[in-house]
């Protein structure tokens, strides 16, 4: 509980996406609350390879009600959508400083 305001903090909360353009819509591959939440955290962290994290509080309540391999709706598609993009943007200017050092 939160002493300042008196409301409850909510539980850690994450959820993964998958996205392959052959499968269609974006899908829901992961669930997690709490300290389950908190152990999916730790490990992408010390993974070799890890997705990356997009802090939105909004979107995380609508994907959280979609089941664990429920694709995205309709009302969900521009957004994720625009999610998809940003993180594909991101991945490929890493992908491409990390390939720049390395022949440096």
């Amino acid at each position: 509980m939160n002493q300042e305001d008196g409301m409850e903090e909510k539980p850690l909360r994450v959820v993964g996406l998958k996205y392959e353009a052959a499968e269609g819509l974006p899908q829901v591959v992961l669930k997690a609350s709490g300290s389950a939440a908190d152990e999916v955290l730790r490990q992408r962290r010390h993974a070799a390879w890890a997705a990356p994290v997009v802090k939105n509080e909004a979107l995380l309540e609508q994907l959280y009600r979609l089941p664990v391999e429920g694709r995205i709706g309709p009302e969900l598609f521009k957004v994720v959508a625009i999610l998809l993009a940003h993180v594909l943007a991101v991945e490929a200017a890493v992908g491409t400083k990390v390939r720049g050092e390395a022949n440096a």
